[in-house]
């Protein structure tokens, strides 16, 4: 059957806008579908090198918990991968092993490269917290307090408030310590078995 007029001319219209702007939709194209697959190889980049790391991460603690002089190959790592949640990991474990050992001089120095390290407020407040009870052990007691000025992450008000009632009652403060336990206790956000903590504490007051 013939083309109308109309037909005709709405060809013509498309085979001009093809001429004109072909190349530039082809190109488009091309790149939208690199795109697509340049972003899928990216996240599985990523995935593959996660699991790399993960793996590598699982040898360096086996074998520093097998044996502690093998605490340069886990420095190395950290160094390698600062600023990931598996360097922090590898840090809390050294400063664990320091604790175990009752080197509190030793934990404290590893777990304020933790908060350094630390990728995100997640990692730095479990940091800091600990950081905080190491200080606590050292008796000191105002850098303590300080150190829990940077537990940011809600998760762990309760444990922030408890030392916080600790490092008072240490330095004296009775009453200070007692209005720090009752708010934790009141908070609603005690586990049972920090609801256990701060009755104790109470009761010792």
């Amino acid at each position: 059957m013939a083309y109308t007029s109309l037909e005709e001319q709405e060809i013509n219209e498309i085979k001009n806008f093809w001429k004109e702007n072909g190349k530039t939709i082809i190109v488009s194209a091309i790149i939208a579908i690199a795109g697509v697959f340049g972003w899928r190889y990216w996240q599985d980049y990523q995935i593959a090198k996660n699991h790399e790391l993960s793996a590598q991460y699982d040898r360096v603690i086996y074998e520093f918990q097998q044996d502690p002089s093998k605490a340069p190959a886990l420095a190395e790592f950290v160094k390698t991968n600062g600023k990931t949640s598996y360097a922090t990991l590898a840090l809390f474990e050294q400063a664990k092993a320091a604790v175990d050992k009752q080197d509190f001089a030793q934990a404290e120095t590893i777990l304020k490269q933790a908060i350094t390290e630390s990728p995100d407020e997640i990692f730095s407040s479990i940091a800091a917290l600990r950081l905080a009870n190491v200080q606590f052990q050292l008796k000191e007691f105002d850098a303590a307090q300080q150190s829990l000025d940077l537990v940011k992450d809600a998760t762990w008000n309760v444990r922030k408030q408890l030392l916080t009632g600790d490092i008072l009652f240490a330095k004296g403060d009775k009453a200070a310590a007692k209005a720090q336990y009752e708010e934790a206790k009141k908070s609603g956000m005690a586990s049972a078995l920090e609801q256990q903590l701060l009755q104790v504490r109470l009761n010792n007051l």
